[in-house]
């Protein structure tokens, strides 16, 4: 037991990331990391997680990889368990509810708004740009309004039916990876993983890596190096970067 301990937190990673992302829509696996806050099963208000961390001196947040998605939290020891509880159902039993698909889905497009005005990010997707347009890394991994709706609809695609399958494939125990700190003893955190989490189901998903990736495509080609790109930056800034 450790009392000097004066926040207790919990990570999850899962996986996968925004390389497996359907080629239809771009930017669903970062579409259901956004969804996952917004209701489970077991626990239907939408705010119910957020508030709950809120009332306990805690906050959240996730963010979405090309690789792996993550999702985190910390809140004062004593509402651990409880936090715990809410936070394991986002891999149990998310709702996906219509009504708030379309409501996330403006949230995920203000997101792509606001980063269309950072040069990071502008930086990111014009190195992904750069890859063979035959390998995953070429994609757009936020995903936006013309991704997630406009264009889903016109072929016909059901996009909360995608986030399911997506949850359904992917969301699995063996991809995912949890870490606890909290007053506990070893002991007493591991009973707790496996408390709140055991339900969480093993569909022995498979996921590419480094070389399958790709599916026999080169990201970067002898074609597609030894270039110069000149890139005008939104900030006042200078900078060099060799890759």
């Amino acid at each position: 037991c450790d009392e000097r301990c004066d926040k207790a937190a919990a990570a999850l990673s899962v996986g996968v990331g925004s390389l497996l992302d359907p080629k239809e829509v771009p930017g669903l696996a970062h579409f259901c990391e956004h969804m996952l806050f917004l209701g489970t099963k077991k626990y239907p208000q939408e705010d119910e997680y957020n508030e709950h961390l809120a009332k306990n001196g805690g906050a959240s947040n996730a963010y979405t990889a090309e690789s792996v998605t993550n999702y985190y939290f910390g809140v004062k020891p004593e509402a651990l368990g409880s936090a715990l509880d809410r936070f394991s159902q986002f891999f149990v039993s998310p709702l996906f509810t219509e009504s708030a698909t379309e409501r996330e889905l403006k949230a995920v497009d203000s997101e792509h708004s606001k980063n269309l005005q950072q040069d990071g990010w502008r930086q990111s997707q014009l190195m992904r740009d750069a890859v063979s347009p035959d390998h995953p890394l070429n994609h757009f991994m936020t995903g936006n309004s013309e991704t997630l709706r406009d264009i889903p609809a016109k072929q016909g695609i059901d996009v909360r039916t995608a986030l399911l399958d997506f949850h359904t494939q992917y969301y699995s125990a063996n991809l995912m990876k949890l870490t606890l700190v909290g007053r506990e003893t070893p002991g007493e955190l591991l009973d707790m993983a496996r408390s709140y989490f055991s339900a969480v189901p093993n569909r022995s998903a498979t996921v590419p890596s480094d070389a399958e990736i790709g599916r026999g495509v080169e990201p970067f080609p002898p074609e597609r190096l030894g270039r110069v790109v000149h890139v005008v930056p939104v900030s006042d800034i200078r900078s060099a970067s060799f890759q």
